[in-house]
């Protein structure tokens, strides 16, 4: 296909055309199942002059997607990108893509003359978020030349991630042991992860809060308005209903279905009760123990996403035995998080702890080679930043003498 001819068609129908090549049921699929019946009746040499077009579909639908992306990319499609790089519409429908790389990486699609966009493309079994972060690099390395300073990007942004999520998942499972531990000797009532705050400011900060903190937190709660105190850490009058006393003690579950069951007993509706049921769970829950539920499901949800783009598990395993177990342990991490905080009981902690270990543990294993390798690569890359300068001031200087000896009107 030329490039007046690209110009002339539709992204819509090459991507339409590459469906029925390797789409669910058609082309390939019937070929593949060709190929299987003939081999089971012994006759698989009788299809041997078709054997060509198992490349041909193999090769020619991913082409024609390429080939669409580079239309939509100079059509200005903020998705086309991803789209030449290998991943479907299905794929980036509600991805959090980052514009300002984006733009580079559609720009060098669009100007693929001028600009090999080869470096777009995803690897075998690259997931949506790995190319992301790898191509944040990259991006950098192709504006600066430097590709030292590309790795340095993306494994900053790792490394970046790494701190901001293993620290958690290791305090969850410290917390949660060390409630298990007061559950079974002193028959303490468990509590929800991500409710410290709101046990601080409601003056009963757990043992391990250092004192004057926990002091000024209670202060702090005490002048706080009881409506506002609520909205934010939860309305501890509805925590009754689960037999609790503090909100961050009850299960939201158990606590929606009691308040359910009264307004069903005083004569409500179905839809009456529910809405009853979900505004009582809400109550309790609190404005911040329900951002925290809402973000590990979304994070359940990405990390599943990802598990699924890798493949076969098993072989998935086999290609990086740390990096697997890290995702699959950071998805029933976010899971029993997000079981724990809606239902906090000790099969839920519990799971929450020992995955919170497991998930902290194959991440730091995982990320050791990075972990070790980035200050130097930091330092070289501080090294080609001074060169650079030094290479600037020393031009700068040497377009001043010039300036200098046009403008002297006795040189």
């Amino acid at each position: 296909m030329t490039d007046s001819s690209m110009r002339l068609a539709k992204p819509a129908d090459l991507e339409q055309l590459a469906k029925l090549i390797d789409g669910k049921g058609n082309l390939q699929d019937r070929l593949d199942e060709a190929f299987t019946r003939a081999s089971t009746l012994g006759v698989r040499d009788k299809l041997a002059p078709i054997n060509p077009m198992s490349s041909w579909v193999t090769t020619t639908a991913p082409d024609l997607r390429r080939r669409a992306a580079i239309i939509r990319a100079g059509d200005g499609d903020p998705l086309a990108a991803a789209l030449y790089a290998g991943f479907t519409a299905e794929q980036l429908k509600d991805a959090n893509l980052p514009p300002d790389i984006m733009l580079i990486a559609n720009a060098s699609v669009a100007n693929g003359g001028k600009f090999d966009p080869s470096w777009l493309k995803k690897g075998e079994h690259e997931t949506l978020s790995d190319w992301i972060t790898r191509i944040k690099g990259e991006a950098v390395a192709k504006i600066t030349g430097n590709e030292n300073l590309g790795e340095v990007v993306s494994d900053y942004i790792e490394l970046t991630a790494l701190a901001s999520t293993v620290p958690g998942a290791f305090k969850v499972a410290a917390s949660g042991t060390w409630g298990l531990i007061k559950y079974f000797r002193k028959g303490e009532f468990l509590k929800a992860p991500g409710t410290t705050l709101a046990q601080i400011l409601k003056g009963q900060a757990p043992s391990y809060i250092p004192s004057s903190i926990a002091r000024q937190g209670a202060a702090i709660g005490a002048r706080t308005p009881a409506a506002i105190l609520n909205v934010m850490t939860g309305a501890d009058n509805y925590a009754a209903l689960a037999g609790k006393t503090w909100a961050w003690e009850a299960s939201l579950l158990k606590v929606g279905k009691g308040a359910a069951a009264l307004k069903t007993a005083t004569g409500g509706s179905r839809l009456a009760a529910f809405a009853a049921g979900a505004g009582a769970a809400a109550k309790t829950s609190g404005w911040w123990r329900a951002t925290g539920i809402a973000g590990s499901i979304a994070a359940t949800g990405i990390g599943a996403f990802d598990l699924v783009q890798q493949g076969n598990p098993v072989e998935a395993f086999k290609r990086d035995k740390a990096g697997y177990i890290s995702d699959v342990s950071g998805v029933a991490f976010n899971a029993s998080l997000t079981a724990a905080m809606i239902a906090p009981n000790p099969v839920t902690i519990g799971a929450a702890a020992v995955t919170g270990v497991v998930y902290g543990v194959s991440s730091v294993i995982d990320n050791w080679d990075k972990v070790k390798q980035f200050p130097g690569k930091v330092a070289e890359a501080g090294t080609w930043a001074k060169n650079k300068v030094g290479e600037g001031l020393d031009k700068a200087k040497e377009g001043g003498k010039k300036l200098l000896k046009k403008l002297n009107p006795f040189g």
